[in-house]
């Protein structure tokens, strides 16, 4: 599978997976050709964007289906002109990205998928580690978030915003949820289910096995840490039962 065809497979495979909290709906289904023709064209009447390399056309964006302020980013960060082999990336990425979140292009507590044709490395995903904690170290909320958190009446919290996802395009050449040998996770993040969840397994958090937010199941479920992964696990003796991981 070349790099256009991986582009364009990723495409598909990420609006399977967030279609619960994202509004897909505005990304359009393209051929390899376009893919092709847009992978050189920057997107941008903004240098900020093309600054993330070859392949800022095929960045896109979508909206949160409840909270129309909020926003995902998708960047395909630092690929290489068809033909040609990537440059290795080094975590100097992370001061680029906490600067785009300085810009006027993004809203601050926006978050980010960052695609790479590389090597996720212990360093890299180090790194963004130390971006993602100094994110959250910016102050609070914007006023228009807290709005509309409450009008949703949706439980977020400060940890679900300005967090930026480390991959490597090859995450995305296929639905890794939904392999035959992949059980069905899902994230909670609302206090009282959590609360539920706990008084109901009688344990504390800390009790709780882990699931790591490096863990490319945490990533693709957007797991921040202190929410839980409900694992669905099936017994030949008691059927399909619950499992539960706590994202540290």
């Amino acid at each position: 599978m070349n790099i256009i065809e991986k582009i364009n497979r990723s495409r598909y495979t990420i609006k399977e997976i967030i279609d619960d909290e994202w509004d897909v709906s505005t990304l359009p289904d393209l051929s390899d050709k376009e893919i092709e023709t847009i992978y050189s064209i920057p997107s941008a009447k903004n240098s900020s964007l093309t600054s993330f390399g070859v392949a800022s056309g095929c960045n896109f964006t979508l909206r949160h289906k409840y909270l129309p302020t909020h926003s995902l980013h998708v960047i395909y960060y630092n690929f290489p002109e068809i033909g040609r082999e990537s440059s290795k990336i080094t975590k100097t990425v992370t001061e680029k990205i906490f600067n785009f979140y300085k810009t006027d292009i993004i809203h601050p507590d926006d978050n980010i998928f960052i695609i790479i044709n590389d090597k996720v490395s212990e360093t890299l995903e180090s790194a963004f580690n130390t971006l993602n904690i100094n994110l959250q170290n910016e102050g609070e909320l914007s006023k228009e978030i807290k709005d509309e958190i409450k009008k949703s009446k949706i439980n977020l919290h400060k940890r679900h915003f300005r967090n930026v996802y480390l991959f490597n395009i090859d995450s995305f050449t296929n639905n890794l949820l939904k392999h035959r040998l992949v059980p069905e996770h899902n994230q909670i993040r609302d206090d009282n289910k959590i609360k539920e969840i706990l008084e109901t397994c009688n344990a504390t958090k800390s009790q709780l096995p882990i699931i790591l937010k490096s863990d490319i199941i945490s990533k693709l479920k957007r797991l921040t840490i202190g929410d839980i992964c409900e694992i669905k696990r099936k017994s030949s003796t008691c059927g399909e039962y619950p499992f539960y991981r706590i994202c540290k």
